[in-house]
């Protein structure tokens, strides 16, 4: 067993060891002027040993100062919770209950103590996984090993240590800040069937929901364990899905799986985003199907953001979706029953999101037949969509016409802007899969198109949060635009929101748009369109069998 003699010091970052003669003179433990404290964690003694468990206490203490005779100065306590001066974005209030000291620059591979780490170890039985900063911390009891055997030792004082009646009583600081501001964030606004709000329901509360909240809170506030969280969510929710006879937990898995496809939203624009999907489907189908889940409003609302994310990366793969179209059809129906609306999810009305979803199907038909040399694409229900969507304007509630206040109007416009962007970006889209032969010129309208894209995001206010939503549009918008002046709003306005919602997933589309611009530059506007990148992208070889794809809901 390795122990680091302060805290914040791991085995990666010890101090230099002083020299012989510095000690001697010194002393074997400097002047006894006043108290030292020390602490004593264990970092990592089962890495290597599944067999061996961590006992229930050891998993539920934390570190724990205690005082030795030495002339040291007394560093500080840990404290029980964050104190009100404590800043929001730091890691101490993911982890309320840790010593300030951790050195914040060391990578998330390499061993760090943790006050989260205990919860790591309940998975350490699988010794395929390696989860770093997974630490054991340890009870130290009164007695003569307590002083490891350091000489000139007079007294020792051991507080007790802090222990926790549940999971929610040790992180309820980060879990109510995480309910009241990051589960809002993907959504146009918040609502009452939020999908992504963590429901204390079950008791005891499943191990890889809260990992998985965990993991996306520690991403906001810049924590170094949102990583161990992710991974350790990952391993824990398909131990789940795996058990048979697991189906009381099934709302809980699918908040988890929801919660962790948000994450890494935050991480990139490109990702193995059909494990999530996958797993959704295979859940909801062996726990009753579509008829079973559509009785419960938040589980409603989920499955309506899953289609909607299927469709998106559908959209710019040209393949088939993960969920069949009976699953569309049941969420389409009835769109007054229900206590959410798309727009609310994501930006885009319910009769523009019926019509995209037509256009998913059609253009994964659309490159089948491509590769098929007797079949031939018949684009009559082209044209129906499109002029649907040319003869489609935003209605405003009838209850804007009876004496309504400033910010209903306003609320109203940025609707309609975000609702236009849409509608001209999923046109932009069907001239490109379905009318565009390489080498033609295009024609003026689509470049008006996409100016108007723009247009229409910029006007929505900034403090609605809307325009983010509008992302795939605005990039179909950036592949057609010429003007560098335009070109850099749309990069200004993606690098903006990057930095207020953290998703990196707006940054990652930047370089995206660049590539695009360099290679109609190299080899001529009119032969080049955003499909050559994209599929570039999704066929790069991976080190994993799983196809990465691209992401924009």
């Amino acid at each position: 067993m390795q122990l680091s003699w302060k805290s914040g010091y791991s085995l990666s970052n010890r101090p230099g060891r002083r020299s012989a003669a510095r000690r001697t003179n010194r002393g074997r433990l400097g002047n006894a002027d006043g108290p030292q404290q020390f602490v004593f964690v264990a970092e990592h003694p089962m890495r290597d040993q599944p067999d061996v468990n961590v006992s229930e206490e050891a998993s539920l203490s934390v570190e724990t100062p205690f005082e030795v005779s030495g002339d040291a100065s007394p560093t500080r306590r840990v404290a029980d919770s964050p104190g009100p001066e404590t800043d929001p974005r730091t890691a101490d209030e993911f982890q309320p209950h840790r010593d300030n000291s951790e050195d914040q620059g060391q990578s998330p591979c390499s061993s760090t103590p943790t006050d989260d780490g205990q919860l790591q170890s309940l998975a350490d039985g699988d010794s395929s996984y390696e989860w770093s900063s997974q630490v054991a911390t340890t009870t130290i009891e009164s007695s003569p090993m307590a002083a490891l055997d350091l000489p000139n030792t007079t007294s020792t004082s051991l507080p007790p240590s802090v222990l926790y009646n549940n999971l929610w009583q040790r992180f309820g600081p980060i879990l109510e800040r995480y309910n009241m501001e990051f589960c809002t964030i993907p959504l146009t606004s918040d609502l009452q069937m939020n999908p992504f709000r963590y429901r204390k329901t079950i008791v005891p509360e499943p191990m890889f929901l809260v990992h998985a909240v965990m993991a996306l809170a520690g991403h906001h506030v810049q924590s170094p364990s949102a990583e161990d969280h992710h991974y350790t969510a990952l391993k824990l929710l398909r131990e789940s899905l795996n058990a048979s006879g697991n189906v009381k937990d099934g709302p809980s898995m699918l908040d988890a799986i929801m919660i962790l496809f948000s994450f890494d939203e935050t991480q990139s624009t490109l990702g193995y985003w059909s494990t999530h999907l996958k797993g959704a489907y295979g859940l909801i189908e062996a726990c009753g199907g579509i008829e079973a889940w559509t009785t419960s409003a938040r589980a409603d609302a989920q499955i309506g953001l899953l289609l909607w994310w299927d469709a998106i990366i559908s959209l710019l793969s040209r393949e088939d979706c993960v969920f069949p179209y009976a699953y569309v059809e049941a969420i389409l129906s009835n769109p007054d029953d229900r206590k959410w609306s798309f727009f609310e999810l994501c930006g885009c009305p319910h009769s523009v999101v019926t019509l995209l979803m037509q256009v998913v199907r059609l253009s994964a038909e659309k490159r089948q037949s491509s590769s098929m040399r007797y079949v031939t694409f018949d684009t009559t229900m082209i044209a129906q969509i499109e002029q649907a969507l040319e003869s489609w304007h935003h209605i405003s509630p009838a209850a804007l016409a009876f004496g309504s206040d400033e910010e209903d109007i306003q609320k109203d416009q940025d609707c309609m802007h975000c609702s236009e962007a849409w509608r001209h970006g999923l046109l932009l889209y069907m001239y490109r899969v379905f009318r565009w032969k390489p080498g033609s010129p295009i024609p003026t309208h689509v470049v008006r198109w996409a100016r108007v894209i723009l247009d229409h995001v910029v006007a929505c206010r900034d403090e609605s949060m809307v325009a983010r939503q509008a992302l795939l549009p605005l990039f179909f918008a950036g592949c057609e635009q010429r003007d560098r002046s335009v070109r850099q709003k749309i990069v200004q306005f993606c690098s903006v929101w990057n930095d207020r919602t953290r998703y990196q997933m707006f940054g990652s589309t930047i370089p995206l748009l660049e590539e695009v611009w360099a290679e109609q530059e190299a080899k001529g506007f009119e032969n080049v369109w955003w499909g050559h990148v994209v599929d570039r992208k999704h066929t790069t070889v991976s080190c994993y069998p799983l196809q990465m794809r691209l992401c924009f809901g």
